[in-house]
C-alpha cells in the first residue's frame, strides 16, 4: 500500500509541475506581449524579455527533441547532446534574464528558470 501511493503522490508531483511550467512559458510570453505594445517600458527591458522568453521556451521544448527526432526524421534517438545540462542553461539564463526585465515579465521567467533548471536536475539520466 505505501509503494502504490508513493507512486502516486510522485506522478501527481510530478504531472503539476510540467502544469505549471506550461503556464509559466505562456504566462512569460503573453506579458511579454502586453510589455512589448507599452510605452513606458523601456526597449533594452523588452529585449531583455524576449530574450528570457526564448530562453524558458527553449528550456521547455529541448527534451522533446529526441522524442520527435526519432519519429519526424529517423534520428534514432537524436543526436548526441547532454538535454539535462542544456535545460538546466537555459533554465539559470532565464533566471538571470528575468531578473532586468520588465516588471510584468519578470515573474514568471525567474519562477520558470527555476522550475526548469530544477527539472533538469531530477530528471534521471536515461530520459
Amino acid at each position: 500500500m505505501g509503494h502504490r501511493l508513493s507512486i502516486a503522490v510522485e506522478n501527481v508531483s510530478f504531472v503539476s509541475l510540467l502544469v505549471l511550467l506550461v503556464l509559466f512559458v505562456a504566462m512569460a510570453w503573453w506579458r511579454l506581449r502586453r510589455a512589448w505594445r507599452d510605452e513606458a517600458v523601456t526597449r533594452w527591458m523588452v529585449w531583455i524579455s524576449l530574450a528570457g522568453c526564448v530562453a524558458l521556451s527553449l528550456a521547455f521544448g529541448l527534451p522533446l527533441i529526441p522524442f520527435l527526432g526519432s519519429f519526424a526524421f529517423g534520428m534514432g534517438f537524436g543526436p548526441q547532446w547532454d538535454y539535462k545540462l542544456l535545460m538546466f542553461g537555459f533554465g539559470v539564463a532565464a533566471l538571470v534574464l528575468g531578473v532586468p526585465s520588465a516588471r510584468g515579465v519578470r515573474v514568471p521567467l525567474i519562477a520558470g528558470g527555476i522550475l526548469i533548471a530544477l527539472v533538469g536536475l531530477i530528471l534521471p539520466v536515461g530520459v
